[in-house]
């Protein structure tokens, strides 16, 4: 059983070193400061990122990992939500900065022959009977022109 665990943990160890590399690899710190990504004390904005980042990648929930009895993140409920709703940063520029380098990135991949293309689908999942689910909100469906309960859900293709 140990044997077990102790393979998890070393998994989880290799997978949390790919994070580290990635962030280091597109300097995503420098990225975050020149999108007025900072805060004057406690944890770092670079290591709450980068624990939201792999929350993805793991498969949990944000509310799951915040509210757990064996807590998952190193910091607490109020620290996530304050750093996801600040006004001061500034999300737009963090997403057109790192989507710049990770397209330069990609780019050189394909043949120069083969034509380039970004496909960005914002596909609205529509929970009618659902009152508490994660990203749930009110959208407006522009196919069908009228306000739906749902969660958008984003797919980047390239």
């Amino acid at each position: 059983m140990s044997n077990i665990i102790a393979d998890l943990q070393q998994s989880e160890q290799a997978f949390q070193n790919r994070i580290d590399r990635f962030f280091q690899n597109f300097k995503l710190s420098n990225v975050l400061q020149k999108c007025n990504f900072y805060k004057e004390s406690g944890i770092s904005s670079v290591t709450i990122l980068k624990e939201l980042f792999a929350l993805v990648f793991h498969g949990k929930n944000l509310y799951r990992s915040l509210t757990s009895q064996h807590q998952d993140l190193p910091f607490c409920k109020n620290t996530a939500y304050r750093f996801l709703n600040s006004r001061r940063f500034n999300w737009k520029k963090l997403l057109k900065v790192f989507m710049t380098k990770l397209v330069l990135e990609v780019d050189p991949l394909t043949a120069d022959n083969r034509q380039s293309v970004l496909i960005v689908d914002d596909s609205l999942l529509s929970r009618n009977r659902s009152k508490k689910v994660e990203l749930l909100a009110r959208v407006f469906d522009h196919t069908s022109h009228v306000q739906k309960v749902g969660v958008i859900s984003l797919s980047v293709f390239a």
